[in-house]
């Protein structure tokens, strides 16, 4: 499978867990080690840690309607992408990291947010 094809399947687990409320199954498209930046946070490092983030936006009722990738590339088992995100509380640009692991499963390792 290509590369943009398991972007948009790791793009399509996050969000139908996302939008089912679910934090723990949507964190799991990270890897334990991931970092989460984001403005007006502080950094958030670890799986655990962006789990009860996301659980917060969730909670909070922060909506994600889309996230379509428009640039993604990989090297080995390195891959960024570069994606626009909808959100209710407005559109964001998002780079993520991507390692992938022994399985040959492509995760997030890091993810930078910013206002688009």
């Amino acid at each position: 499978m290509a590369f943009q094809d398991q972007v948009a399947a790791l793009e399509a687990r996050f969000l139908e867990a996302y939008q089912r409320g679910d934090a723990a199954a949507s964190v799991d498209v990270y890897t334990d080690d991931a970092v989460f930046l984001m403005p007006g946070r502080t950094a958030v490092r670890g799986r655990k840690a962006i789990e009860a983030v996301t659980a917060e936006d969730i909670a909070s009722g922060l909506k994600i309607s889309r996230m379509t990738a428009f640039r993604a590339e990989q090297a080995g088992d390195l891959g960024y992408v570069l994606e626009t995100l909808d959100t209710s509380a407005g559109n964001f640009m998002t780079m993520l990291a991507l390692r992938r692991d022994d399985s040959g499963t492509w995760r997030v390792c890091a993810e930078a947010i910013v206002p688009s």
